[in-house]
């Protein structure tokens, strides 16, 4: 919703991904593979610095940060900076149940 309303007053190009009722429901991926996998590893080892890190309210923020937002945009294959932007890192062609010669 937040999306639309953004397309709608202010106009940010990139966001064609989001527009009409069907881009509440669902997002189109815009996350490839090796890219899922790099956000992962950085959300997982910012999880790490947060056990081991005792002091220091920003840096334990930031840390929670950068895990929240790479295990996000991992499992939801869908950036909205790439949205915003119009970047697509996903392959296009290798769909399921596809053969590739």
């Amino acid at each position: 919703m937040i999306w639309m309303i953004l397309e709608r007053f202010i106009g940010i190009p990139g966001l064609k991904t989001m527009t009409g009722a069907e881009g509440l429901t669902s997002l189109e991926p815009n996350v490839g593979k090796e890219d899922r996998m790099i956000r992962f590893v950085v959300g997982i080892v910012a999880l790490i610095g947060l056990v081991f890190i005792k002091r220091g309210f920003i840096a334990r923020y930031l840390l929670g940060l950068a895990a929240l937002a790479g295990l996000t945009t991992a499992y939801m294959k869908f950036s909205p900076v790439y949205a915003l932007i119009g970047e697509n890192t996903r392959k296009k062609g290798k769909g399921k149940g596809k053969k590739n010669k």
